[in-house]
């Protein structure tokens, strides 16, 4: 018996052990990491987006499943989720994707927009061969320029302006 017990508690701290080194990789990727210049540099193009976005925000609200718990609109064309709208509701214009062409396809993949008007906006995700770490940049707009609610590891964030913060999500690959 007392040998299954140790043989457990054995098991249970090599798998926190090995958390933990992944954790340790993720903690170096995020110290490293520097927000791109390019995006903050495109944050006027990233402006007329959010407010082409939220001229049609009640179109967009129409659209979105009242049964839905996530009570977004999530726009991303290129998406294979059933989940995600790949076409933009009626009457919305072709401006959107104007400016998703503006920005190309380094910069913007696709958007969400919640019913408090808020705006996520999803930049690009990428990962690291050499430490198996996945990144996730993305842009949060706040229409009413309220506090912007800093982020805790694994997510690192700058607030750009009043408005802007620029965050980045790091998570071990393979993880959800």
């Amino acid at each position: 018996m007392q040998n299954l017990l140790r043989t457990s508690w054995i098991s249970l701290l090599l798998t926190l052990v090995s958390c933990n080194s992944g954790n340790d990789k993720t903690s170096v990727v995020y110290s490293a990491y520097q927000f791109d210049q390019k995006v903050i540099e495109k944050l006027p193009i990233y402006d007329s987006l959010a407010i082409e976005i939220l001229g049609k925000f009640q179109l967009f609200l129409n659209s979105v499943d009242k049964n839905d718990g996530y009570q977004a609109f999530r726009y991303m064309p290129n998406s294979y989720e059933a989940e995600v709208f790949k076409r933009l509701p009626q009457n919305v214009g072709n401006n959107i994707n104007r400016y998703f062409n503006a920005l190309g396809q380094d910069f913007v993949y696709g958007f969400d927009l919640f019913k408090d008007s808020t705006i996520k906006i999803y930049i690009r995700t990428y990962s690291s061969e050499k430490t198996l770490i996945d990144i996730e940049e993305n842009l949060s707009y706040f229409p009413k320029g309220l506090q912007i609610r800093r982020r805790e590891f694994p997510v690192k964030d700058t607030i750009l302006n009043t408005h802007w913060q620029y965050w980045a999500r790091f998570k071990k690959q393979g993880l959800f």
